[in-house]
């Protein structure tokens, strides 16, 4: 360009400057919004705003979900969702609907998808939960995963038409509120389901204990998780709290304090301190109560914290049934005895001891187990009892190896002592094991214990060769195992 063009298109710059300012002498001068002025701008700053706010959608509903707050459970309500509104919106019938929801076959295609809260961005995917439809939510109602951002998640269940809103353990406050939008779409008519989540406390138990059961077990010392079963009089419990079911009951702990655990931590039940009162796992848990997994419908479990309940100790617990605003109460009494072993150990000093074995199960997609008494080759080889044995698996005094012995500390990859094997008989991780192999039993009976991966293990059967070499004592079992997976079958 001439240098003659350039002067010439500063110049007309610079006059466009002195045009467009008018009367305006000073420019340093600051410029005072007018009434008129300051009205348009806040009109505009509504616009955006309603425009951030709005949600696009032909139909919009919208729910409540009052959450209990949990540190350790996922917790939540069933929030029941209109479905008959969305399919009048989507001109099908609710049956179509539901079943576009859950993709069946033949069904109409219902596309799922989600839209953040904090800034209406629409996030593609009917469901990253385990349910067809539904979403893992973060505090700002935006989708995120499973994992620290996680505060809720809503997972929707076509059987009861109803969301089931959820909580992540330990995540979310007392008082917090999370709102979010879980999405349909049906060709062009989309409907939005807006739950405003509030985070609240657990509302105080002001019951009356309307009967105390008073009962009394004697244990001996475990280091293992087991539970005794202890029976109650659950006919009687039944008719001081007007009910015909467990399944109607919400289970209680009482605190040092005198109030009222609600939150269930080991299944049905809690951990108890030393002290008998509601507490944590730890080195001052006791014992802890459970319903459901031992014994019949009349009976609890209840289980030690390994290694630290001793002969002589005893504590006294309170597990509470409530139901229609009456509690029954357990007050047990748990008594610690030591063991009176009934073997005498086999004569002589620990030795080796080696015995080929077979193992056969059929395959299925699930973990069950099959077994083999290894009890008396096991006594024989360490010159021990059954009891004591079974105290060094559990206290980790015996070691398992798979094909050769080592001088380092086993590394397990199944239920201790034990571990995932490939199909080359090599021990490795759950994710390339084909079976597990594991040491397990009771004071009297010992067994190897072994089952097939669910996906990794071929369904049309396997045979797998390994050495599982078990030390205790100074004495060695070697078992030359083969273990054949024969053809199966899916479980559902």
């Amino acid at each position: 360009m001439k240098k003659t063009n350039i002067y010439l298109s500063v110049f007309a710059i610079m006059a466009s400057m002195f045009i467009s300012c008018g009367d305006n002498d000073n420019f340093s001068k600051e410029h005072i919004l007018t009434d008129n002025e300051i009205k348009e701008l806040a009109r505009q700053d509504s616009i955006r705003e309603a425009q951030k706010n709005k949600i696009n959608a032909d139909l919009i509903l919208e729910y409540t979900a009052n959450v209990v707050v949990s540190a350790n459970l996922y917790t939540g309500v069933d929030v029941e969702v209109e479905m008959s509104k969305i399919a009048q919106l989507f001109d099908i019938t609710e049956e179509q609907l539901l079943a576009g929801i859950d993709e069946e076959a033949g069904a109409p295609e219902i596309n799922g998808f989600a839209i953040n809260w904090s800034d209406r961005k629409e996030i593609a995917g009917k469901s990253n939960t385990n349910a067809p439809w539904g979403h893992w939510w973060s505090a700002k109602g935006d989708v995120t995963g499973w994992g620290d951002d996680a505060m809720t998640f809503a997972e929707f269940n076509s059987e009861t038409k109803s969301f089931h809103v959820g909580q992540f353990p330990g995540h979310l406050t007392i008082g917090q509120n999370i709102k979010f939008i879980e999405c349909l779409k049906y060709n062009d008519k989309r409907a939005a389901v807006v739950i405003d989540l509030n985070a609240i406390d657990a509302p105080k138990v002001e019951a009356s204990i309307v009967d105390i059961q008073e009962i009394s077990v004697e244990v001996i010392p475990n280091n293992s998780y087991v539970q005794t079963p202890v029976q109650f009089d659950i006919n009687k419990t039944f008719s001081d709290l007007g009910i015909s079911s467990m399944d109607e009951v919400q289970f209680l702990g009482v605190k040092q304090d005198g109030s009222y655990s609600q939150e269930t931590v080991t299944g049905k039940g809690f951990w108890y301190d030393k002290e008998g009162y509601v507490g944590d796992h730890g080195d001052n848990a006791s014992v802890y109560t459970n319903y459901g997994e031992v014994g019949d419908d009349d009976c609890i479990g209840i289980g030690q914290m390994p290694d630290q309940m001793q002969p002589g100790m005893s504590v006294t617990i309170q597990y509470g049934f409530l139901a229609n605003n009456k509690i029954v109460m357990l007050k047990i009494t748990v008594i610690v005895n030591a063991y009176e072993d009934p073997e005498e150990k086999p004569a002589g000093e620990p030795t080796v001891i080696e015995e080929n074995i077979s193992m056969t199960k059929q395959y299925d997609n699930t973990y069950t187990p099959v077994n083999f008494d290894v009890k008396d080759i096991l006594k024989d080889a360490f010159k021990m009892t059954t009891y004591e044995i079974f105290q060094a698996k559990n206290n980790g005094s015996l070691k398992i190896y798979i094909n050769e012995e080592s001088e380092e500390e086993p590394a397990y990859t199944a239920d201790s002592p034990g571990y995932w094997i490939d199909e080359q008989g090599i021990p490795t991780e759950y994710g390339t094991g084909y079976i597990w192999c594991s040491l397990g039993g009771s004071e009297t009976e010992l067994y190897l214990y072994g089952g097939n991966h669910p996906s990794n293990c071929p369904t049309e059967g396997t045979t797998i060769q390994t050495k599982v070499i078990v030390l205790c004592n100074g004495g060695k079992a070697i078992f030359n195992l083969t273990y054949e997976i024969t053809p199966g079958i899916d479980i559902e």
